[in-house]
């Protein structure tokens, strides 16, 4: 297996590995930081790196995988990219700007620290506009993202790094929030998936968590892998009041959709559409018919 091949991995591929002890996180780990090392001057989706940390977390994941009857959690290992406006204890977080390039976070955000509770290892923290208010990610304390696809092209916002480090192979999953499409426009972008959940289903830090626009997802490449993020992430939680009970688990295995109404509008009457967008968006509808809706 090729370290491209690594790099690229799904996340759920890669706990099944682990798992089998066919595969070390630290085998992973390695992998997408040489990725990320090779990579990252010219897409530019990291506002900072933990590599040397993130490695002492593979070696101690590759131990509990290694012990007979250990209890494994459900990211154990994986390595996981948080956006530059989750809060992480003890780390700084900007917000993409430079009147926060020195805070030090003294907590960590409440959907963040399910996931690094569940044994995901923070190697990077993706880039994103100042105060992630941005359809593309930029800023003059980090300067551009750019698409790894076409460094010509942008990766889109606010969660741009993010898309961008998924799709550049740079990590194995990302965390996002989006308002009016900041997760849905960069997993667009960058060729990725992405999945707003609805309000109240995953906790947000205040003041945020009151507006009902505004929802914390998972990023992936697949779509076990954002099924597996979000349901560790959801669920309600003591300190943020309009989060749902009871929590929601997606099923693994969902059921058809035959039956389903679907409505769907190509421009909403006023947009300009790519007619490669069009195409695509055609070909999806028309799978979905066939499945049934």
């Amino acid at each position: 297996m090729s370290d491209e091949d690594l790099c690229y991995m799904t996340a759920s591929e890669a706990v099944s590995l682990f798992k089998a002890r066919k595969l070390s996180p630290v085998e992973l780990m390695q992998a997408v930081i040489d990725r990320a090392e090779a990579v990252e001057p010219t897409i530019n989706v990291f506002a900072d790196t933990y590599f040397d940390e993130a490695m002492d977390q593979a070696k101690k994941a590759e131990a509990k995988y290694a012990r007979p009857g250990a209890r494994v959690r459900p990211l154990e290992g994986l390595p996981l990219a948080v956006k530059d406006e989750n809060k992480i204890k003890g780390r700084r977080t900007t917000a993409g700007s430079l009147v926060f390039k020195d805070a030090i976070d003294t907590s960590t955000s409440l959907s963040i620290e399910r996931l690094m509770k569940a044994g995901g290892i923070v190697h990077a923290r993706s880039t994103s506009p100042e105060f992630a208010c941005a359809g593309v990610t930029h800023s003059r304390l980090y300067g551009v993202s750019r698409n790894p696809w076409n460094p010509e092209f942008t990766t889109g916002g606010s969660s741009g790094g993010a898309g961008g480090s998924l799709a550049a192979g740079t990590t194995t999953i990302a965390n996002g929030s989006d308002i009016w499409g900041s997760i849905r426009m960069p997993a667009s972008c960058c060729g990725v998936l992405g999945f707003k959940p609805p309000y109240g289903r995953v906790p947000e830090d205040s003041p945020f968590n009151l507006d009902v626009y505004c929802h914390e997802g998972p990023m992936a490449r697949s779509v076990d892998d954002l099924v597996m993020m979000q349901n560790v992430m959801a669920g309600p939680h003591p300190k943020d009041i309009a989060s749902i009970r009871p929590k929601l688990s997606i099923p693994k295995d969902l059921k058809p959709i035959k039956g389903w109404k679907i409505a769907y509008s190509m421009d909403l009457g006023y947009f300009e559409v790519d007619p490669e967008v069009v195409q695509n968006t055609q070909e999806t509808l028309s799978m979905l018919r066939d499945l049934g809706a």
